[in-house]
């Protein structure tokens, strides 16, 4: 009597147990992406790999690809172009990087699972864990760049600032928002084969609508709501505040980079699960 009188109600609010089942079902899915942990590890060396396949210095490109980069800028826009601002090269590197890992992130998770229709059709596992995997190669090279960033720093005037405190904050926050955009980059690369082609079009145009070369507050100001448009223009600022302005984060760009991104989140892996069966399929 009490069990159909509980399936009445559930019948009735379809809210309480439902919502339950909803977190019995994520908690599921966790402790199981957590079961396959060794499969992730290893497709991740197998990711980073792959990217030196045939190259004399392999991993050693892992830092020297970012030194170039941390050189080249510091060189180019100190002593050749002024942009108007002290240091500038402080200003545009860490928004370059940040805004790298995103980007590569984005073009890697749409090729994720095309790219792995062997190990799909011969493995029962996870399938988001081959987007997690390639993100995570990703935030290595990013991780190291951003160390490497951190060392200049030290080595040369101005000195490291204590706001750099925040800076892993800032990135969990970011790597939040990516993992985000990645599943659903992911999940809707396999119905549309044109978006990994169309990302890096779309990352070009995006990556000039984004405060990274120049400070938003030169934008006129009819355009400035356009580029708040933009989720990464507020990651962006966040790293400016901390490692160039020297400030602490503002409490409200912190919440709301941390609402959009629990918004991309969980739109990312709403879309992920429901689909996780046809992605099999389609591949």
């Amino acid at each position: 009597m009490i069990t159909k009188d509980v399936k009445l109600i559930n019948q009735e609010l379809d809210f309480p147990i439902n919502t339950g089942r909803k977190t019995f079902k994520f908690l599921s899915q966790f402790r199981e992406l957590w079961r396959f942990r060794e499969l992730a590890i290893e497709l991740f060396w197998t990711y980073l790999k792959l990217r030196y396949v045939g190259s004399v210095l392999g991993f050693i490109w892992t830092m020297l690809n970012p030194i170039l980069y941390i050189v080249t800028y510091w060189i180019v826009f100190t002593c050749i172009v002024r942009m108007g601002l002290p240091d500038y090269p402080l200003y545009l590197i860490p928004g370059f990087l940040a805004w790298n890992f995103t980007f590569a992130s984005l073009i890697s998770a749409s090729e994720s699972i095309l790219n792995s229709q062997y190990l799909i059709t011969k493995i029962s596992f996870p399938i988001e864990i081959l987007t997690l995997a390639s993100i995570a190669v990703n935030l290595f090279d990013f991780f190291v760049a951003l160390i490497l960033y951190l060392m200049a720093v030290v080595i040369l005037p101005p000195t490291l600032p204590i706001t750099a405190l925040a800076l892993p904050l800032v990135v969990m926050l970011q790597v939040l928002l990516t993992l985000g955009m990645a599943l659903l980059a992911a999940c809707v690369s396999v119905f549309f084969r044109d978006i990994p082609k169309l990302i890096p079009v779309l990352g070009t145009m995006v990556f000039f609508l984004t405060p990274i070369f120049y400070p938003l507050n030169i934008v006129p100001e009819p355009f400035q709501f356009l580029i708040k448009l933009n989720p990464m223009t507020h990651v962006i600022t966040l790293y400016h505040d901390i490692l160039y302005y020297r400030i602490w984060p503002d409490y409200l760009t912190l919440g709301s980079v941390f609402l959009i991104a629990i918004i991309f989140l969980i739109i990312g892996y709403w879309v992920f699960d429901r689909k996780r069966h046809t992605l099999a399929e389609l591949c």
